[in-house]
């Protein structure tokens, strides 16, 4: 079993750290190399659940995440799956003399964010673009389709993301373009649900949309 555990580890890292298993199989198949047993594929679904603590096989350790639940066939790696970088000018400083204020908007890094950017690849669905950053990573950020929290009270729901731009970003926090989920950059295992984009089209500004 560790074999195929470090198999498909190596499968999803040559991967970008997330594939639905379409893509992870013959990945999987070229790193293990030689015959395969006639139930290799269960081999592979049965060891990914048996490493990530959302199956109710889990086993130990958790390596493997699940992008929209068991079920969705899209895997990823917790060793890829990383936090939004924070901008150096949002670092705690000491209080100045004066102090001269910003307003910022709210970035909500949740896990399922991060999880829905990683299987984006950090591309921005409106524009197609991402930002490359200085150590090589890129970056993205994850909008909240019918915002949480009060009064909106939208859900952390993979079907209420769209991982954009930071332009795109500010544009759908303002409310100055409409989502038009037919022009949408998509990919295999994440689909935007319709109620919440007619949430945010129907509240979108005229003037602007």
């Amino acid at each position: 079993m560790a074999k195929w555990l470090e198999d498909i580890e190596t499968a999803l890292d040559n991967l970008d750290g997330i594939a639905h298993y379409d893509e992870l199989y013959p990945e999987v198949a070229r790193v293990h190399g030689g015959p395969l047993p006639i139930t290799w594929k269960q081999i592979i679904r049965r060891t990914i659940q048996d490493h990530s603590r959302e199956s109710n096989g889990f086993r130990g350790p958790d390596v493997f995440y699940s992008v929209k639940g068991i079920g969705s066939g899209v895997w990823g790696l917790h060793a890829r799956l990383r936090s939004t970088p924070k901008a150096l000018d949002m670092e705690e400083v000491a209080t100045p003399n004066r102090v001269l204020e910003h307003t910022f908007r709210i970035l909500r890094d949740t896990e399922l964010s991060r999880k829905i950017k990683a299987l984006h690849k950090n591309i921005c669905q409106v524009c197609g673009a991402t930002l490359p950053l200085s150590n090589g990573e890129t970056y993205a950020e994850a909008h909240h389709i019918q915002p949480l929290g009060s009064p909106h009270n939208g859900p952390d729901v993979a079907e209420n993301i769209v991982v954009l731009c930071p332009n795109h970003h500010a544009l759908f926090d303002y409310r100055a373009m409409r989502i038009v989920a037919e022009d949408l950059r998509v990919v295999q295992g994440h689909v935007l649900g319709p109620r919440y984009v007619a949430y945010h089209n129907d509240r979108c500004r005229p003037s602007n949309c």
